[in-house]
C-alpha cells in the first residue's frame, strides 16, 4: 500500500521566520491638526450646500440643523470678537 507523505517542514520554517524576526520599533509622532476659522466656515458652506441638494434624510435634518446652528453661532461669536479687537487696536494708536 502506498503511503502519502505530507510536507510539514515549510510550515515549521515559516513559524521560525516569524519568531526570529525582531519586532521593529516604530516611533511616530502625531502632530495636532490645525483647524482654522476658515476651515469651519468651509464646513458651514458644505453643510448648507448638502442640505439644499437633499443629501440628508428627513430623520437626520434636526441633528444636522443643530450642528449647523452651533457652528454658525460659534462663527458669529468669533467674528464679533475679531471686530472688537480690530476696533480696539485701531483706536489705541489714535488715542496715544
Amino acid at each position: 500500500m502506498a503511503t502519502k507523505k505530507t510536507k510539514a517542514a515549510p510550515v515549521a520554517k515559516a513559524e521560525e521566520a516569524v519568531t526570529a524576526a525582531p519586532a521593529a520599533e516604530t516611533t511616530t509622532s502625531v502632530e495636532p491638526v490645525q483647524l482654522t476659522i476658515a476651515d469651519l466656515q468651509l464646513l458651514s458652506r458644505i453643510v448648507d450646500l448638502a442640505s439644499r441638494r437633499g443629501a440628508f434624510q428627513a430623520g437626520e435634518l434636526s441633528q444636522v440643523g443643530d450642528a449647523f446652528n452651533k457652528l454658525a453661532g460659534f462663527l458669529a461669536y468669533v467674528e464679533s470678537v475679531q471686530k472688537k479687537d480690530e476696533t480696539t487696536t485701531a483706536e489705541a494708536p489714535a488715542a496715544a
